[in-house]
C-alpha cells in the first residue's frame, strides 16, 4: 500500500509539474486537489467521524505550516527539474529526525548517523561541491528544500493527531482543512473561468491525491510508522523515470546522487523504530 502510495503521489506531481509548464497558477495547482480528495473521502470522514478537541486545537499548529509547505512545494516543482526537485524532497527523513528531536527528545542511532552521512554525500554531488552557488543559481530547489523543512517538522504532529484519531477521518478531514485553507491564495478570475472547471484533469489530482494519502494513512495499521515512511521514499526513483521519459532531463548527476539520498533517508527513517 505504501509503495502504490508512492506511485500515486508521483504521479501526481508529474501531472502538476505538467500543468505549471502550461502556464497554470500554482496556488490553483495546489488547491485544486484538496476540495475534489474531500470529496471522494467524505464517506470515509462520516463512517470514521472521531473529532476529538485535541484534533481541533493540534489543527491551529499543523495547517499553517501545511499550507506554507504547500506553496513552496509548488514553487518548487515550477521552478526546478521534477527529478532534482524530488531528490530534495527526500531530505525529509532527515528533518523529522530533527523535529522529532526538538519536540518529542527522540535520539538519532548509528544507523540514522550513517543515513545522514550518505545524504550530505548525495548532496554534495548532487550540487557538484558548490551547494551555495548550485542553490544561487537553481532557486527551485532551495523551495523545495525549504517546503520538505516544513513537512518534515508536520509529520511529528500529523502523528500527534493520528494517535489522537484514526488514518480514515484524517484523510478527510486533511483534505477539508487544506481545501479552505489554501483557498485564499486562488484569484477568483480564475475559480470562475469555465475552462478549469471543463478540464478532466483537476479531478484526476484530486483522485491521486485522495488515493495516495489514503493508502499511506492506511499502511499504518499494518507495518510501523517507520517502514511506511522508507516505503514511500521510492516516489523519488519514479520522479527520477518521470522526468526523463517526459521532460527529457539529464540524469548522469541526478541519478547516483538520488540513490545515495533514497539510501540514507531509507536508513533515518527506519532507525526511528515502529
Amino acid at each position: 500500500m505504501a509503495l502504490a502510495s508512492a506511485l500515486f503521489w508521483a504521479t501526481n506531481d508529474l501531472i502538476s509539474k505538467k500543468l505549471l509548464q502550461k502556464g497554470w497558477d500554482e496556488y490553483l495547482v495546489l488547491w485544486v486537489r484538496f476540495p475534489v480528495a474531500t470529496l471522494i473521502l467524505t464517506p470515509l470522514g462520516i463512517l470514521y467521524w472521531d473529532l476529538k478537541e485535541n484534533v481541533f486545537l493540534y489543527t491551529f499548529l499543523w495547517l499553517p505550516i501545511e499550507v506554507l509547505g504547500g506553496i513552496f512545494f509548488m514553487k518548487g516543482l515550477k521552478h526546478a527539474p521534477l527529478s532534482v526537485a524530488m531528490t530534495f524532497y527526500s531530505f525529509m527523513p532527515f528533518f523529522t529526525a530533527v523535529s522529532s528531536f526538538l519536540v518529542l527528545g527522540e535520539t538519532i542511532t548509528f544507523v540514522g548517523f550513517v543515513g545522514v552521512c550518505l545524504l550530505v554525500a548525495g548532496s554534495l554531488i548532487l550540487t557538484g561541491f558548490s551547494v551555495g552557488d548550485f542553490f544561487r543559481k537553481n532557486i527551485g530547489s532551495l523551495y523545495m528544500l525549504i517546503s520538505t523543512a516544513l513537512f518534515g517538522f508536520n509529520v511529528t504532529l500529523g502523528k500527534m493527531v493520528v494517535l489522537e484519531s484514526n488514518p480514515f477521518f484524517f484523510a478527510w478531514y486533511y483534505s477539508l482543512c487544506m481545501s479552505l485553507a489554501t483557498l485564499f491564495f486562488v484569484r477568483r478570475n480564475i475559480l470562475s473561468a469555465r475552462t478549469v472547471w471543463r478540464n478532466p484533469v483537476i479531478f484526476l489530482l484530486g483522485f491521486l491525491f485522495a488515493s495516495g494519502d489514503l493508502l499511506y494513512l492506511y499502511a499504518y495499521l499494518y507495518i510501523p510508522a517507520s517502514y511506511v515512511a522508507a516505503l514511500e521514499r521510492t516516489s523519488l526513483l519514479i520522479a527520477v523515470l518521470y522526468g526523463r521519459i517526459f521532460f527529457g532531463e539529464p540524469i548522469e548527476r541526478v541519478l547516483p546522487s538520488s540513490l545515495l539520498i533514497l539510501s540514507g533517508s531509507l536508513l533515518l527513517a527506519l532507525s526511528v523504530g515502529g
